[in-house]
């Protein structure tokens, strides 16, 4: 019966939409597949694609007059936005990526701030060498911006040119002077001195409209970093213009710490865990540090957060206060903390002190497993349902300075999720973040893939590695994975670097053949020569389909995950992840294994209100296809690296006319979902709705008609435990959800 509301409800768009061409695929982001921790947890939004290094800051996304929260990932130049549900005292955050379309494309930092004085946070971000600002013009519900500069100019010496700053560095951006008007400290352009650049807008233009800079200050606070550690040097005179001996990186916070009316400055550094607060002992108009702590916040709590931790202030829990938050910013994709890597302190307002509330701000609410997530459908325990397998590229272990430079220690295993849901409504529990023990090994990139090589009727697993070959582990057990310790070098395959296998029948001989994509962006493909039920895996070819997943503009690399499945139509077709995040889609292979296949998307889309958006969630794309909820779509996870998963699900493939410069309508979420009888249902932005919930008969159950708000209850207590239908109308459309009881 599920299966044919699904039906009629395709059937009546289908009605007006008839005269259209279609994609082949359609996908909608969600979080309505529910996922549990080992001590059943359930994830708020399991698949918010995951925490490496970030920067927060408030923002009030819906007009709602509470402050939301987003984030700016590093790894991967992602936006992650949160609704903030208001409770007070009370940490209640709601994922909500549509909003990240209303914002420009933004890369290595992001700072917000309102500069102009009208109450909304501006873009200040990396451009080419310098700052690129996009003005905040958001209004009647709108979030809109408008590009001001590419680089921000200030006056050195003799004229205006481009105010450099590193695509590494973290600046600080305040009202440095106490005029109104913002100004910013970076550091020279080869590190030691923080140069101060003054923002004349006020004196000039008499408002903060502008931004006109002059070099001001050449030794601001009069210190400077030592050539060869992170170590502060005060009362320095900045005279010495030498190159320093180690590279420059580090990020800057101005705050006034010990409320003694003079900005104190907090100093983090590349390579190093620890942030040293420099006290101002100065003068408004000059300022002198006269003092360094270099176990800030406290000795017995300090911030120890490998590598060049960055810290953002924010009331995260509604009690009126801001509390912070501190994250790694190091660029480098192999140095930092991964896994609990975003640290909340909050403020005694007696002591003035910090105490770290916890390590895992956010992430402990999603599926994160370190760096670089590969995700494998595959039905484990053989009760027909598809089970979720998370390798990783690692998960941070250790570090350690070498001949000054920081060496950072990863150690790469797979997690297992059980699916405890049924056919139509998967669930998943986290059974293990170390399934068959493989982290003892050391290895990294490990991408594995499933199948009886060996003719014993037990499920082996073959892995992919970071250099490129391929490890077998021979399954010794009966239910449970007892792996024999791995056999490198397995048929002595070699593609290079970071090999990812897949196994599947290619050639539609009923054998299993190996599929295997690398670093270069490419794809090999080996024969099984075998009989049924054993392996002898023979090369055919390098360059399988004349696959390339690189983007020569931007790396020689490509990182291709690919993922061969059959639509449909049992037509074979292939997405593939790749280094710059999005997944692309291949046709045209059945009969043309020694051809070329047509590449028919460079990047799948996510249908977001009635706009249309490229699936790309952070660098290094890793996609797992199934049909996980029955309805005949096939459903879409992608990994990245900053360690977490996207979930879209399968929908009726949208226009290709579609209207893809129309801003997206806020996506519907359900939550707690499934739920013991009560939950909620929330929209991004207010409007006018219609909502009805159907049981699987089609029988109306419960209807309400609302206005003015965008959070509603729903309530199914005294309902059978089930599967329920809701349909949620408004001006702009119509949506179909599920609610599971339990």
């Amino acid at each position: 019966m599920y299966r044919r509301l699904l039906i009629a409800v395709i059937v009546l768009f289908s009605t007006t939409a008839f005269a259209q061409s279609f994609h082949d695929f359609g996908f909608s982001r969600s979080q309505n597949i529910a996922v549990r921790s080992q001590n059943e947890q359930l994830f708020s939004f399991p698949w918010a694609g995951g925490i490496n290094s970030v920067k927060a800051a408030p923002f009030d996304l819906d007009f709602d007059g509470i402050e939301d929260l987003i984030l700016f990932e590093k790894h991967g130049n992602r936006l992650l936005p949160f609704l903030n549900l208001g409770f007070p005292d009370s940490v209640a955050y709601l994922f909500a990526p549509q909003y990240s379309h209303f914002f420009p494309e933004v890369h290595n930092w992001v700072v917000l701030r309102d500069y102009n004085g009208d109450g909304k946070p501006d873009i200040f971000t990396y451009g080419l060498a310098g700052i690129t600002v996009y003005k905040n013009v958001s209004s009647e519900n709108e979030i809109r911006f408008q590009l001001i500069t590419e680089q921000i100019q200030s006056y050195y010496y003799n004229g205006y040119t481009n105010l450099y700053t590193s695509p590494d560095d973290y600046l600080a951006i305040e009202d440095i002077d106490g005029d109104g008007d913002l100004d910013i400290l970076n550091f020279w352009i080869l590190g030691k001195y923080v140069h101060y650049h003054r923002n004349y807008s006020i004196e000039i233009f008499g408002d903060a409209e502008h931004l006109d800079f002059r070099l001001e200050d050449e030794c601001w606070g009069h210190f400077e970093e030592a050539g060869e550690s992170n170590a502060v040097i005060l009362n320095s005179s900045c005279g010495q213009k030498d190159e320093p001996t180690r590279h420059v990186g580090s990020t800057l916070l101005v705050h006034d710490f010990d409320d003694d009316g003079l900005e104190d400055l907090l100093l983090g550094d590349i390579d190093y865990p620890n942030l040293a607060l420099l006290r101002n002992g100065g003068t408004p108009q000059e300022a002198l540090m006269v003092s360094v702590d270099t176990l800030f916040p406290s000795p017995s709590q300090p911030v120890w957060l490998y590598s060049m931790p960055v810290v953002s202030f924010g009331d995260v829990d509604n009690n009126g206060r801001d509390e912070m938050l501190v994250s790694p910013s190091d660029p480098s994709l192999t140095k930092s903390k991964d896994h609990h890597s975003l640290w909340l302190y909050k403020r005694d307002e007696v002591s003035g002190l910090y105490h770290k509330i916890c390590e895992d701000f956010l992430q402990n609410q999603m599926v994160d497993v370190g760096s670089g997530a590969v995700p494998v459908l595959y039905d484990w325990n053989g009760d027909g349902l598809t089970d979720l397998f998370v390798a990783n590229y690692g998960s941070y272990d250790s570090s350690k300075l070498v001949n000054g430079f920081l060496t950072s220690y990863y150690a790469s295993s797979i997690s297992y999720y059980k699916n405890i849901g049924n056919q139509y409504n998967p669930s998943f529990r986290l059974v293990t973040e170390d399934f068959g023990n493989l982290k003892r090994y050391g290895y990294q990139a490990l991408c594995p893939t499933f199948g009886d090589f060996d003719g014993d009727g037990r499920t082996d697993l073959l892995c992919g590695s970071s250099d490129g070959t391929l490890l077998f582990f021979r399954n010794q057990g009966d239910t449970l994975p007892d792996f024999a310790p791995p056999a490198p070098n397995y048929a002595g395959i070699d593609v290079g670097d970071f090999s990812t296998p897949q196994l599947f029948d290619l050639d539609r001989d009923g054998r299993l053949d190996l599929i295997v994509g690398n670093r270069r962006g490419r794809i090999a493909y080996y024969h099984n020569m075998a009989p049924s039920g054993s392996s002898d895996f023979q090369c055919v070819t390098d360059t399988l389909g004349g696959v390339d997943v690189r983007d020569d503009d931007v790396s020689f690399f490509g990182y291709c995950v690919p993922r061969f499945f059959r639509n449909s139509q049992n037509e074979t077709v292939l997405f593939c992840g790749n280094e710059q995040g999005t997944v692309v889609y291949y046709d045209l292979i059945d009969n043309n294994l020694s051809g070329t296949f047509r590449k028919k998307e460079s990047a799948l889309n996510e249908t977001v209100g009635e706009g249309l958006y490229p699936i790309s969630d952070g660098i290094r794309s890793a996609p797992a296809v199934a049909d996980l909820d029955g309805d005949g779509y096939p459903d879409l996870l992608v990994g990245n690296y900053a360690g977490g998963l996207s979930l879209f699900m399968g929908t009726v493939p949208p226009p290709l006319a579609i209207d893809e410069s129309r801003l997206p309508v806020p996506s519907l979420t359900v939550f707690p979902n499934p739920t013991a009888g009560c939950c909620t249902i929330a929209l991004g932005e207010p409007a006018r709705y219609n909502i009805a919930v159907y049981d699987l008969s089609g029988r109306q159950l419960s209807r309400m008609e609302t206005a003015g708000s965008s959070i509603f209850s729903l309530d199914l207590t005294g309902y059978p435990d089930g599967l329920y239908i809701g349909r949620c109308e408004s001006a702009t459309g119509v949506r179909y959800f599920k609610v599971v009881k339990q």
